[in-house]
Protein backbone atom coordinates (compact mmCIF):
# COMPACT_ATOMS: atom_id res chain seq x y z
CA UNK A 1 0.00 0.00 0.00
CA UNK A 2 1.58 3.33 -0.73
CA UNK A 3 1.56 5.93 1.48
CA UNK A 4 0.35 9.60 0.65
CA UNK A 5 2.26 13.10 1.25
CA UNK A 6 -0.09 14.25 3.74
CA UNK A 7 0.99 11.33 6.36
CA UNK A 8 4.95 12.20 5.44
CA UNK A 9 6.99 13.82 8.12
CA UNK A 10 7.67 17.46 7.61
CA UNK A 11 11.08 16.83 6.57
CA UNK A 12 10.17 14.44 4.75
CA UNK A 13 7.84 17.42 2.99
CA UNK A 14 10.24 19.76 3.40
CA UNK A 15 12.87 17.28 1.18
CA UNK A 16 10.69 16.73 -1.15
CA UNK A 17 9.31 20.58 -1.74
CA UNK A 18 11.31 21.66 -4.88
CA UNK A 19 13.33 24.96 -5.04
CA UNK A 20 12.24 27.92 -6.42
CA UNK A 21 14.13 27.67 -10.69
CA UNK A 22 16.71 29.80 -11.54
CA UNK A 23 14.52 32.03 -14.30
CA UNK A 24 11.98 32.95 -11.55
CA UNK A 25 14.62 34.13 -9.23
CA UNK A 26 16.60 36.13 -12.39
CA UNK A 27 13.30 37.62 -13.57
CA UNK A 28 12.60 38.84 -10.39
CA UNK A 29 16.07 40.38 -10.12
CA UNK A 30 15.33 41.94 -13.55
CA UNK A 31 11.89 43.16 -12.43
CA UNK A 32 13.88 44.42 -9.39
CA UNK A 33 16.34 46.66 -11.22
CA UNK A 34 13.80 47.73 -13.33
CA UNK A 35 12.05 49.05 -10.40
CA UNK A 36 15.18 50.70 -9.25
CA UNK A 37 15.85 52.07 -12.59
CA UNK A 38 12.16 53.35 -12.82
CA UNK A 39 12.48 55.23 -9.10
CA UNK A 40 16.10 56.52 -9.97
CA UNK A 41 14.50 58.36 -13.19
CA UNK A 42 11.28 59.25 -11.40
CA UNK A 43 13.43 60.84 -8.80
CA UNK A 44 15.37 62.83 -11.31
CA UNK A 45 12.09 63.80 -12.85
CA UNK A 46 10.79 65.15 -9.89
CA UNK A 47 14.43 67.09 -9.37
CA UNK A 48 13.57 68.36 -12.52
CA UNK A 49 10.12 69.70 -12.05
CA UNK A 50 11.04 71.24 -8.89
CA UNK A 51 13.26 73.12 -10.38
CA UNK A 52 11.08 74.25 -13.60
CA UNK A 53 8.54 74.97 -10.99
CA UNK A 54 11.13 77.76 -9.45
CA UNK A 55 12.38 79.00 -12.55
CA UNK A 56 8.63 79.56 -13.75
CA UNK A 57 7.88 81.06 -10.25
CA UNK A 58 10.79 83.39 -10.53
CA UNK A 59 9.44 84.66 -14.17
CA UNK A 60 6.44 84.99 -13.21
CA UNK A 61 7.61 87.39 -10.22
CA UNK A 62 8.93 89.65 -12.91
CA UNK A 63 6.75 89.76 -15.40
CA UNK A 64 4.23 90.91 -12.81
CA UNK A 65 7.32 93.38 -10.81
CA UNK A 66 7.47 94.55 -14.76
CA UNK A 67 3.68 95.08 -15.87
CA UNK A 68 3.00 96.73 -12.51
CA UNK A 69 6.04 99.16 -13.62
CA UNK A 70 4.61 99.36 -16.94
CA UNK A 71 1.51 100.50 -15.46
CA UNK A 72 3.20 103.10 -13.45
CA UNK A 73 5.10 104.40 -16.26
CA UNK A 74 1.77 104.60 -18.39
CA UNK A 75 -0.18 106.41 -15.05
CA UNK A 76 2.59 108.65 -15.37
CA UNK A 77 2.31 109.39 -18.85
CA UNK A 78 -1.45 110.04 -19.10
CA UNK A 79 -1.17 112.58 -16.05
CA UNK A 80 1.80 114.38 -18.29
CA UNK A 81 -0.16 113.84 -21.49
CA UNK A 82 -2.89 115.70 -19.34
CA UNK A 83 -1.32 118.81 -17.88
CA UNK A 84 0.39 119.47 -21.22
CA UNK A 85 -3.30 119.40 -22.87
CA UNK A 86 -4.30 121.73 -20.11
CA UNK A 87 -1.00 123.84 -20.59
CA UNK A 88 -1.59 124.57 -24.16
CA UNK A 89 -5.56 125.18 -24.10
CA UNK A 90 -4.21 127.82 -21.52
CA UNK A 91 -1.65 129.24 -23.65
CA UNK A 92 -3.45 129.51 -26.90
CA UNK A 93 -6.60 131.80 -24.48
CA UNK A 94 -3.79 133.82 -23.24
CA UNK A 95 -2.12 134.53 -26.81
CA UNK A 96 -5.64 134.87 -28.00
CA UNK A 97 -6.63 137.68 -25.38
CA UNK A 98 -3.40 138.96 -25.41
CA UNK A 99 -3.58 139.65 -29.14
CA UNK A 100 -7.64 140.88 -28.95
CA UNK A 101 -6.37 143.74 -26.64
CA UNK A 102 -3.76 144.54 -29.03
CA UNK A 103 -6.00 145.25 -32.12
CA UNK A 104 -8.67 146.71 -29.79
CA UNK A 105 -5.81 149.17 -28.83
CA UNK A 106 -4.68 150.07 -32.03
CA UNK A 107 -8.14 150.74 -33.39
CA UNK A 108 -9.12 152.72 -30.67
CA UNK A 109 -5.65 154.51 -30.99
CA UNK A 110 -6.81 155.26 -35.19
CA UNK A 111 -10.31 156.44 -34.47
CA UNK A 112 -9.27 158.50 -31.43
CA UNK A 113 -6.42 160.03 -34.10
CA UNK A 114 -8.71 159.95 -36.94
CA UNK A 115 -11.19 162.37 -34.76
CA UNK A 116 -8.05 164.80 -33.65
CA UNK A 117 -7.01 164.91 -37.53
CA UNK A 118 -10.67 165.59 -38.65
CA UNK A 119 -10.70 168.83 -36.12
CA UNK A 120 -7.47 169.79 -36.75
CA UNK A 121 -8.17 170.08 -40.59
CA UNK A 122 -11.52 172.27 -39.77
CA UNK A 123 -9.47 174.47 -37.95
CA UNK A 124 -6.96 174.69 -40.51
CA UNK A 125 -9.56 175.74 -43.05
CA UNK A 126 -10.00 178.87 -41.02
CA UNK A 127 -6.74 179.91 -40.42
CA UNK A 128 -4.46 181.74 -42.76
CA UNK A 129 -0.81 182.66 -42.78
CA UNK A 130 2.07 181.13 -40.65
CA UNK A 131 -0.91 179.48 -38.54
CA UNK A 132 -2.05 177.73 -41.80
CA UNK A 133 1.43 176.23 -42.33
CA UNK A 134 2.34 175.67 -39.15
CA UNK A 135 -1.08 173.30 -38.70
CA UNK A 136 -0.45 172.21 -42.19
CA UNK A 137 3.07 170.68 -40.94
CA UNK A 138 1.36 169.45 -37.89
CA UNK A 139 -1.67 167.79 -40.08
CA UNK A 140 0.94 166.42 -42.53
CA UNK A 141 2.85 164.28 -39.12
CA UNK A 142 -0.49 162.83 -37.77
CA UNK A 143 -1.13 161.95 -41.26
CA UNK A 144 1.71 160.27 -41.17
CA UNK A 145 1.09 159.16 -37.53
CA UNK A 146 -1.91 158.06 -38.80
CA UNK A 147 -0.65 156.15 -41.73
CA UNK A 148 1.71 154.18 -39.82
CA UNK A 149 -0.72 153.20 -37.51
CA UNK A 150 -3.29 151.54 -40.09
CA UNK A 151 -0.11 149.91 -41.32
CA UNK A 152 0.49 148.18 -37.67
CA UNK A 153 -3.30 147.55 -37.51
CA UNK A 154 -2.90 145.69 -40.71
CA UNK A 155 0.42 143.70 -39.96
CA UNK A 156 -1.22 143.15 -36.26
CA UNK A 157 -4.33 141.67 -37.49
CA UNK A 158 -1.72 139.23 -39.69
CA UNK A 159 0.18 138.51 -37.33
CA UNK A 160 -3.10 137.64 -35.14
CA UNK A 161 -4.39 135.32 -38.32
CA UNK A 162 -1.46 133.37 -38.47
CA UNK A 163 -0.94 132.97 -34.52
CA UNK A 164 -4.51 131.79 -35.03
CA UNK A 165 -3.13 128.95 -37.76
CA UNK A 166 0.04 128.15 -35.49
CA UNK A 167 -2.09 127.73 -32.41
CA UNK A 168 -4.36 125.20 -34.20
CA UNK A 169 -1.96 123.19 -35.97
CA UNK A 170 -0.38 123.16 -32.00
CA UNK A 171 -3.60 121.39 -30.80
CA UNK A 172 -3.76 119.02 -33.78
CA UNK A 173 -0.20 117.46 -33.35
CA UNK A 174 0.92 115.18 -30.44
CA UNK A 175 2.07 116.48 -27.26
CA UNK A 176 5.69 117.52 -26.48
CA UNK A 177 7.08 117.79 -22.93
CA UNK A 178 4.99 120.77 -21.94
CA UNK A 179 8.68 122.97 -21.21
CA UNK A 180 9.06 122.71 -24.72
CA UNK A 181 5.54 123.81 -26.02
CA UNK A 182 5.57 126.81 -23.50
CA UNK A 183 8.89 127.90 -24.38
CA UNK A 184 8.02 127.97 -28.57
CA UNK A 185 4.54 129.57 -27.16
CA UNK A 186 6.75 132.26 -25.21
CA UNK A 187 9.19 132.84 -28.44
CA UNK A 188 6.45 133.10 -30.67
CA UNK A 189 4.71 135.50 -28.78
CA UNK A 190 7.97 137.62 -28.13
CA UNK A 191 8.71 137.49 -31.26
CA UNK A 192 5.63 138.94 -32.76
CA UNK A 193 5.97 141.35 -30.11
CA UNK A 194 8.65 142.40 -31.41
CA UNK A 195 7.54 142.80 -35.38
CA UNK A 196 4.55 145.68 -34.43
CA UNK A 197 5.07 147.39 -31.21
CA UNK A 198 3.26 150.37 -30.21
CA UNK A 199 4.34 153.23 -31.24
CA UNK A 200 5.56 155.21 -28.01
CA UNK A 201 5.42 158.73 -29.65
CA UNK A 202 2.16 159.35 -31.02
CA UNK A 203 1.10 160.47 -27.31
CA UNK A 204 3.78 163.28 -27.65
CA UNK A 205 2.57 164.15 -31.11
CA UNK A 206 -1.26 164.20 -30.29
CA UNK A 207 -0.38 166.17 -27.60
CA UNK A 208 1.82 168.49 -29.25
CA UNK A 209 -0.80 169.10 -32.28
CA UNK A 210 -3.66 169.85 -29.14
Amino acid sequence: MSVGVASLPLEAQAAQASPPSLSTQAEWEAALKHLRAANEDLQRRKVDAEKDRELFRDLYNKASAHASEVTKENNELIERAALAEGQVKEGIVMIRETYEVRVRKQAEEIKRLEGLNSILTARDTQTKGDDIRRRAAEEEGLRDDNQRLRAELAQLRMDYNRMERVLEQLGEQELEDPSEEEEDIKQTLDEQTASSPIPAQTSTVVEAAA
